[in-house]
């Protein structure tokens, strides 16, 4: 700051007569009845001084108001001896619940001190030379109430005027209450919704750790056979305890992860590598491809990525599988192989398509799409769990599902994931990741 602009703040050249010192009888009084009983409060300031602080800030070639306030944050206090309040109307008395003009103007300076945050609002706007201005602020009033307000401001081009700047307030109390209300009555309403997925839940653990349950006894049977021979293949049966120790370390995460739902956690979110994830899935649910004789086929594209929580992109794509291979097996068709695919590929700049292909019959509803519904399964022995948690997951990673084609000649399920962390973060979803169950998304 220059010697110029020190002086300016420092030693004011001229102080406005404040209302607050003198007796309301020798203030300028507004004689408009339309001022005296609006129902808006409107008080009158004089900032003619600050005005000329300001001009000659500017004319020193200061540039930037706002580094200069942060490098001289004095300014804001320094900056009251070129202020005066002048006059104020009968509903700004009875915003502060003051009884007179007496006794608002003697209380004046502790009713409204400096702020920063205000106040700049006003200098801000004085200096870029804009014709208005407005803010927010909480008062204090001599109750001890505190009130929220919007004030707002025009800004003359005509100097002189500045000594009647004319500050319209409105209290916002009723407005920031419902707010609030609202705020805690949405808060309210998703912890309820959550809650009321308890039960959902609870069928949900049972639907999702089978598969898993069912690889471990797998393993474990594997690893048996390959112990009960005249002569034991060690290396087999330590290589079936290995998967099975990793799918119980998958059904602990399972749990956990059904927890933080419930909780409202954070997804656990990592950049993951698509056929490394893809392979998992696959080596879930390979035993039951198997025993229904149904070919298990992936086309993934090299090196492609997804930003995701692994145990819940895995229990997405095992559900997807599953229900496939239960599809299949249903179906019966006959001069047909039954084949299914796993997909991915880019679907955009910033999402991976994920896609899930069945040879089986088709689903039997007239809306695909209600099967993502808690409880709706196309199944007589499904829980109808499977397919809203995968839902739930999907677009609690910032992506879609949707059943892309169904007849009789299978069903190809869809779900995008953001490719990366700083595509989640931009929360950049196109228009198309949105496409509805109708829309074209290619062939089988």
């Amino acid at each position: 700051m220059n010697e110029h602009n020190a002086q300016a703040i420092t030693a004011p050249t001229r102080k406005p007569l404040d209302a607050s010192t003198r007796s309301v009888s020798d203030a300028p009084v507004e004689t408009d009845g339309l001022f005296r009983d609006a129902p808006i409060p409107i008080l009158i300031e004089d900032w003619s001084g600050i005005k000329a602080w300001i001009d000659s800030l500017r004319t020193s070639g200061v540039n930037d108001f706002e580094s200069f306030i942060d490098q001289h944050p004095e300014v804001i206090d320094k900056l009251r001896e070129l202020h005066a309040f002048v006059d104020a109307n009968d509903a700004t008395l009875a915003l502060f619940d003051a009884e007179s003009k007496e006794t608002f103007f003697a209380w004046s300076r502790e009713l409204l001190p400096a702020n920063r945050f205000s106040n700049s609002q006003v200098l801000r706007a004085m200096f870029e030379g804009r014709t208005s201005c407005q803010g927010e602020r909480v008062l204090t009033t001599l109750t001890g109430r505190k009130v929220p307000i919007v004030w707002r401001c025009s800004l003359p081009k005509d100097v002189d005027a500045y000594r009647r700047l004319h500050f319209y307030a409105f209290d916002v109390t009723e407005h920031k209450e419902n707010a609030d209300r609202l705020q805690a009555l949405r808060a309210q309403m998703a912890r309820t919704a959550r809650v009321s997925m308890v039960g959902q839940l609870v069928a949900s653990i049972t639907h999702e750790i089978g598969q898993p349950l069912g690889a471990v006894r797998t393993g474990l049977d594997a690893a048996v056979r390959w112990l009960d021979r005249p002569a034991p293949d060690i290396a087999e049966a330590l290589a079936a305890f290995r998967h099975a120790s990793q799918w119980t370390d998958d059904i602990v995460g399972i749990c956990r992860r059904l927890r933080g739902f419930l909780a409202g956690a954070p997804v656990e979110a990592v950049e993951l590598d698509c056929a490394e994830i893809v392979d998992s899935a696959m080596l879930l649910i390979a035993s039951e491809a198997n025993a229904n004789a149904i070919t298990l086929a992936k086309e993934i594209e090299p090196a492609l990525t997804a930003y995701a929580d692994r145990i819940q992109l895995q229990q997405v794509l095992t559900n997807l599988l599953i229900n496939g291979i239960h599809a299949i097996a249903a179906a019966n068709a006959h001069g047909r192989a039954p084949l299914l695919t796993v997909r991915a590929r880019p679907y955009n700049d910033t999402q991976t398509l994920f896609e899930v292909i069945d040879s089986g019959g088709g689903i039997k509803s007239l809306q695909p799409d209600a099967i993502f519904q808690p409880l709706s399964s196309t199944k007589s022995d499904g829980m109808g769990m499977g397919l809203p948690i995968s839902k739930s997951i999907v677009e609690a990673h910032g992506g879609s599902i949707w059943v892309a084609d169904t007849g009789e000649s299978g069903t190809r399920f869809c779900f995008t994931l953001p490719r990366s962390a700083r595509a989640r973060s931009a929360g950049v979803l196109g228009a198309d990741a949105r496409r509805g169950p109708n829309e074209n998304h290619g062939s089988l």
